[in-house]
């Protein structure tokens, strides 16, 4: 299975078009999520996928030690973030648990 990590450099149109949508709704990057979903269900099924996505990252890892570097988001069928690794501990204060990150939202 072949992994691709999507950067700036090489997606650039992706940042562009997302960038684009985010100015429309009168966002800017200095804008915060300002939502936090108090009660997060984690149902048997999340947890068999948080364990799949962790899994994932560990045999990426094998091939590419470099992603242990960046945060890994996973979110819920709602862009609800259900898990989340972050190596900076501090990179990206305003992500956690339970903050959702669908575009409405957060751009």
């Amino acid at each position: 299975m072949k992994y691709e990590v999507i950067k700036y450099d090489t997606h650039k149109h992706l940042f562009d078009e997302a960038w684009r949508r985010w100015t429309i709704r009168g966002l800017n990057q200095d804008t915060k999520p300002f939502m936090l979903v108090s009660d997060l269900y984690i149902s048997y099924e999340k947890k068999l996928l948080i364990k799949a996505f962790r899994k994932s990252i560990y045999e990426i890892s094998k091939l590419n030690g470099q992603i242990k570097k960046y945060t890994h988001l996973l979110t819920g069928e709602n862009g609800v973030i259900i898990y989340m690794t972050d190596p900076n501990k501090s990179g990206f204060t305003y992500l956690s648990m339970g903050v959702p990150l669908k575009e409405e939202f957060v751009g």
